[in-house]
């Protein structure tokens, strides 16, 4: 079975290629240039069989490089089996590139609904849910082949996110018929089939009859269709009991509704520390359970209210689409509330939550998120510092101990467990359940021990507002979620407890008093209103960063290489890494070998005494542009992080446009024709990434969390992007792109990518999305096409092998003949 190459063994492989290849010899007058050596060429791709059992198994042990390279391999072939088209579909939809995977998978003739039913199914409803939908009723009446139970099932959880309620319950039929008898294909089954018992009449956004004289006020669950993103984390139910907590504060209110909720929340009626009760009218209220997730699948009456709170949220049944805005007759009170999901943030999720605004956040990233898309919000912080509030004084005093809770940093020394809030049995437990077992396990906490040692947010604050001491070790101290949250002394935790009790209570005792939701909604923004205006104000606070020597001093004048003239070329750059060094002078045959014009190439970065560059004809010119002496070492800015890229408008002075382009792609249209771009006033054009993740506010909170040393800073960054950038916008590949350069002069782009890069850590390729953001000229895909990644494109422009494998590797990879093609090209015009 292929395997992916050792490092050791690539490396001998391209010494043996280039010793094959013979030495080079220099051209006189040129140093630094050599007669183009003719490449070994490639082995031709080799038709094999079985394909879809060797990915599988390849993608089972992580190896997804090695199966894309089999897949690559296959498809290469004049005409692909349908072997090889399930197998590129398998690939693709692992990787999550489902209108690839739909594509290949489309092509093989119906097989893919046999052979790879899952692949297909999820694809299809990732890329086109009305198609699926329309086949999803022709499978019901006319199945094309025996439907197995696991993919009615997938069927089943696409249906819940997309269909309506008559389809779901016909999905839902056919999955429990086509079980029987199935069972031993699917050992799990009986579970999930168990699991959507509960859903399997319910209909959306019904409503239920209305309490009469009696408030309907909802407790947040954590159930969902999907058993996989039901959550088991008890942490869940200490926020919910935290939540209720501001409720039973009220001793005069009765309670109706099932009879175990009831009875719970009349025992946390009882808890309430004396100085936090309220007296006061009495009143009845209904009580409903609502799940977070998938709250449109049950009944309430119209005006249901709930706290509305935590993290946001677990998709609907692992599909990509999320239940949210909520059940259509609930009245949230947002408060305490995170996201950071642009698929969650729709532009009906934003006007609902402008409409039950302003919206209480439980860290400051999600205030500053919220507000770039001009939703009122402002920092509440964590409902769980108020969770004593059902927790009297207990004459129970433990002696010195230490608990560790879910503990990660440090191993748990000898002699302690490490007690874990997260477990399979939250799931299969009742409401009740869970929220006495959260009770139970708080006080077996507060009982038994002094001091915590945790990684969880709803451990650490809930010990907090108990009395123990706490030493907080998240995974990573700069996780966004922490902003505000940590660190926290004794006054800043005190001052989260009290205005979280001090803006609820008028709130809630409207609520109770029966107002009606215009009056409780005019009070909650008249309450919050200076917590909003005083967010604003810090959200667009420009807090200036520590300046840079003046840009040249921190350049070494070897560096700048100036240009010479060459009537009408275009500017072209490469930036080699250090493992394509040795390619340099492939890249450069190849842009020689397809240039129509004149062009300048700029080699620029470390290490240009080991390129070796080749003999051009007469249309080329190119430059060695050396940055290993770029003075940047006394600002702390790593090579990893290749400052040489943002530092182009001055390494080029001369320079006014450039195109840069990878050492590892083919240039098959006219770079001319690229270097003219519209660029619309922007600096920049690029395309939008090829990755399956497309969030460009993704991409900067993954370079936040490198500093989880020092999680202010990254705390900081985060205000910085969304007070910038309204959250979201597009990553996009920095390989291929048009710069304007006099653009980028202007507008001091390298000081302050430097000063980035030195405060933030952040890469070359951060920099330059956090000074872009949106604002860049979308380049066509033509001219940056990855054919492990993309559609099949015959007319691509410019072909890059953006992945590990490169087309100079021993393992086949896509259209890397084109490689081979354009060096003997370039071998034969210098011969001639």
């Amino acid at each position: 079975m292929p395997r992916r190459p050792l490092r050791l063994a690539t490396w001998l492989r391209g010494a043996r290629r280039a010793l094959a290849s013979g030495p080079s010899r220099p051209s006189a007058g040129r140093p630094g240039t050599s007669v183009p050596a003719r490449p070994t060429p490639p082995a031709p791709p080799q038709l094999r069989t079985d394909l879809v059992p060797q990915v599988r198994a390849l993608m089972k042990e992580k190896d997804v490089r090695g199966a894309q390279s089999l897949v690559d391999e296959g498809l290469a072939l004049p005409e692909p089996t349908t072997d090889a088209l399930l197998a590129a579909g398998l690939v693709a939809h692992h990787r999550r590139l489902y209108e690839r995977a739909l594509a290949f998978l489309d092509r093989t003739d119906g097989a893919a609904w046999s052979k790879t039913p899952i692949a297909f199914t999820e694809s299809l409803f990732r890329v086109d849910p009305e198609r699926g939908l329309a086949l999803t009723r022709e499978w019901l009446d006319h199945p094309p082949v025996t439907v197995r139970a696991r993919t009615w099932h997938t069927i089943l959880r696409y249906v819940f996110a997309h269909g309506d309620d008559a389809l779901r319950h016909a999905v839902h039929e056919r999955l429990v018929e086509s079980y029987q008898g199935d069972e031993e294909r699917w050992p799990g089954g009986a579970a999930e089939i168990a699991w959507l018992e509960r859903w399997r009449t319910a209909e959306r956004h019904k409503s239920a009859p209305a309490p009469e004289g009696r408030v309907p006020f909802a407790l947040m669950d954590y159930v969902q269709p999907g058993k996989s993103k039901t959550s088991q984390n008890i942490g869940d139910q200490v926020q919910t009991l935290a939540s209720l907590g501001h409720v039973v504060r009220r001793q005069n209110l009765r309670f109706h509704g099932p009879e175990d909720m009831v009875g719970f929340v009349e025992d946390m009626q009882a808890r309430v520390r004396p100085e936090l009760r309220l007296e006061g009218d009495g009143a009845d209220v209904e009580l409903y359970r609502v799940d977070r997730d998938g709250s449109s699948f049950q009944a309430f009456p119209e005006g249901t209210w709930l706290l509305e709170f935590g993290w946001h949220s677990h998709d609907l049944a692992a599909t990509g689409v999320w239940d949210f805005p909520m059940h259509e007759n609930l009245r949230p009170i947002f408060v305490s509330f995170h996201c950071n999901k642009r698929e969650l943030l729709t532009p009906a999720a934003l006007d609902y939550l402008r409409a039950h605004g302003p919206v209480g956040c439980r860290d400051w990233t999600t205030v500053d998120l919220l507000l770039s898309l001009d939703v009122p919000a402002f920092f509440s912080g964590c409902l769980t510092t108020t969770v004593s509030t059902v927790f009297p004084e207990t004459d129970v005093r433990p002696e010195q101990g230490t608990v560790y809770v879910d503990a990660v940093r440090h191993p748990v020394p000898a002699g302690h467990e490490n007690v874990k809030q997260s477990y399979r049995a939250v799931k299969d437990r009742t409401f009740t359940e869970n929220m006495r077992a959260a009770v139970d396990l708080l006080e077996w906490y507060r009982t038994t021990y002094t001091h915590v040692v945790t990684k969880r947010l709803h451990c650490y604050l809930p010990s907090r507002s108990l009395g123990l001491e706490v030493d907080f070790q998240p995974a990573n101290y700069a996780d966004v979620r922490f902003a505000g949250l940590y660190p926290l002394d004794h006054d800043g935790f005190e001052a989260i407890r009290t205005g979280m009790i001090a803006r609820l209570e008028p709130v809630l005792s409207a609520i109770f008093a029966g107002h009606d939701a215009d009056a409780v909604y005019d009070l909650w923004r008249e309450t919050v209103a200076p917590e909003v205006e005083a967010a604003r104000a810090r959200h667009t606070a420009q807090h200036a960063l520590a300046s840079l020597p003046t840009l040249p001093a921190a350049l070494a004048a070897p560096a700048v290489v100036e240009a010479k003239p060459f009537d009408g070329a275009v500017d072209v750059v490469l930036l080699p890494r250090k493992e394509e060094l040795a390619h340099v002078g492939e890249a450069v045959r190849a842009l020689d070998a397809a240039a129509t014009g004149p062009q300048r190439v700029w080699v620029v970065g470390t290490a240009m005494h080991r390129v070796r560059l080749p003999r051009v004809s007469g249309l080329t010119q190119v430059h060695k542009v050396p940055a290993g002496k770029i003075d940047v070492g006394g600002l702390g800015i790593t090579p990893r992080q290749r400052a040489h890229h943002a530092l182009l408008p001055h390494l080029l002075p001369d320079v006014d446009r450039a195109v840069v382009l990878p050492v590892d792609a083919v240039v098959l249209g006219d770079v001319h024709e690229l270097a003219a771009l519209d660029l619309g006033g922007h600096a920049v054009a690029a395309r939008h990434t090829s990755n399956a993740d497309p969030s460009g506010f993704g991409l900067l909170y993954r370079a936040a969390r490198r500093l989880d040393d020092a999680p202010e800073t990254a705390y900081d960054f985060y205000r910085r992007i969304h007070a910038r950038h309204v959250f979201d916008f597009n990553a996009f590949d920095t390989d291929v792109m048009v710069l304007d350069l006099v653009r980028l002069r202007a507008d001091g782009y390298a000081t302050e990518a430097l000063v980035a890069m030195r405060e933030f850590r952040l890469d070359a390729r951060e920099a330059l999305h956090l000074y872009t953001g949106p604002h860049r000229a979308e380049l066509d895909a033509a001219w940056d096409h990855v054919p492990t990644r993309d559609l099949p494109d015959d007319e691509a422009k410019l072909v890059h092998w953006a992945d590990s494998l490169k087309p100079w590797d021993e393992d086949y990879v896509a259209r890397r003949e084109l490689w081979y093609d354009r060096a003997e090209a370039h071998v034969g015009a210098a011969a001639s």
